[in-house]
């Protein structure tokens, strides 16, 4: 009876310990620090013709209160294709030609598992005289672990999604929704893997994309 109960003592207590480090290892994430040569190269998707397409590299090249700006490269040749900007959670403020105002919130920090977020944004291209009004909800779903190119990861899945409205200059035009669902890793500040999916106001799909993460670097020195 002793010998019973010293066992389920041991095994009680290696649970506890067990539960311990789980809870150590999957705390809340909090913010990326994020700062200048810091990048992330992307393999692009075709997910309809299942094919890969461009390998672009991100590079931080400014970080202040404001939020934090990138160069997005061609990974072989480092040919300029365009600059973005991004709050300093890393939410797209201006991607190319679209700028977001506030920015899309994509993440919010801190991020653990059930966690419910919503937001708007009007995201304007002024190229084309188009502007579109997005409702954003997002939710962390949890802890995943991951395998792409860069490497097996303990990822945060969060899924975002966003009713949008579109307004051309002097008229109403082009409703749909959005949805993103990414692999977000602490280690790395930033996702390693997104996938994207645009409908129209009829539910019919006619956008899917996918960027996986095939290389990345940090001020922390840690790279793959």
């Amino acid at each position: 009876m002793q010998r019973l109960l010293s066992s389920t003592v041991v095994a009680v207590s290696l649970l506890l310990s067990g539960s311990v480090l789980a809870a150590e290892v999957h705390a809340p994430v909090g913010a990326p620090d994020v700062a200048v040569g810091d990048s992330w190269t992307y393999q692009y998707i075709d997910v309809w013709k299942k094919q890969p397409g461009n390998l672009n590299r991100m590079e931080v090249t400014a970080v202040d209160d404001s939020g934090i700006q990138v160069d997005i490269k061609r990974a072989a040749s480092g040919a300029l294709v365009s600059q973005q900007r991004f709050s300093r959670d890393m939410n797209p403020v201006d991607r190319g030609k679209m700028h977001f105002a506030p920015a899309f919130v994509r993440y919010a920090f801190p991020l653990e598992p059930g966690k419910e977020w919503s937001s708007e944004a009007t995201g304007d291209n002024p190229t084309v005289g188009k502007r579109w009004r997005y409702q954003v909800k997002g939710k962390a779903v949890g802890w995943e672990k991951i395998k792409v190119q860069a490497g097996e990861f303990d990822a945060m899945k969060i899924v975002v999604t966003a009713y949008y409205q579109g307004r051309e200059v002097g008229t109403t035009s082009g409703s749909g929704k959005l949805t993103e669902t990414l692999w977000y890793v602490p280690a790395v500040n930033n996702f390693v893997k997104l996938e994207y999916q645009d409908t129209d106001w009829m539910g019919r799909t006619f956008n899917r994309d996918e960027w996986e993460l095939a290389a990345y670097t940090n001020k922390m020195g840690a790279t793959n």
